[in-house]
């Protein structure tokens, strides 16, 4: 599929242009048992940032993004096409090691991955996983 083929994911209101630019890339169409079976991979790319984490890391933040990841992955019967796709795309910008922001060298890394999961959260109606951002 190609990516103007992809659904209207309708987040163009929700991210900066950049990040828009990188997510909509990632939204692939996705299925339910897919979804579940991306917990494990989530749960070890956590894992890597508590061992490889600096002194600037925000590990209170990528630590979030895994747990309302994990929350969603392991409802993805519960979504839509549209959504799974979504959320698929927010689980690979997590993944991503060349991102906007850099995850592990910047005391910010991990707030647009914070930004897309939150975008995503709120897309799909899911509010009760928003992640916090300091001020």
């Amino acid at each position: 599929m190609a990516i103007d083929d992809r659904p209207d994911l309708d987040i163009h209101d929700l991210l900066r242009p950049d990040e828009q630019r990188r997510f909509r890339r990632l939204c692939l169409p996705t299925a339910a048992v897919e979804l579940e079976q991306l917990v494990a991979i989530v749960e070890l790319h956590v894992e890597h940032i508590r061992h490889d984490a600096g002194q600037l890391t925000d590990l209170e933040t990528a630590e979030q993004i895994g747990r309302s990841l994990t929350a969603l992955l392991s409802s993805g019967t519960e979504f839509d096409a549209t959504e799974r796709s979504l959320i698929r795309g927010a689980v690979e910008y997590f993944l991503m090691a060349d991102d906007t922001a850099g995850d592990l060298e910047d005391a910010v890394g991990f707030d647009d991955d914070a930004r897309i999961v939150n975008s995503v959260l709120q897309r799909i109606g899911q509010p009760d996983y928003l992640i916090e951002l300091p001020s």
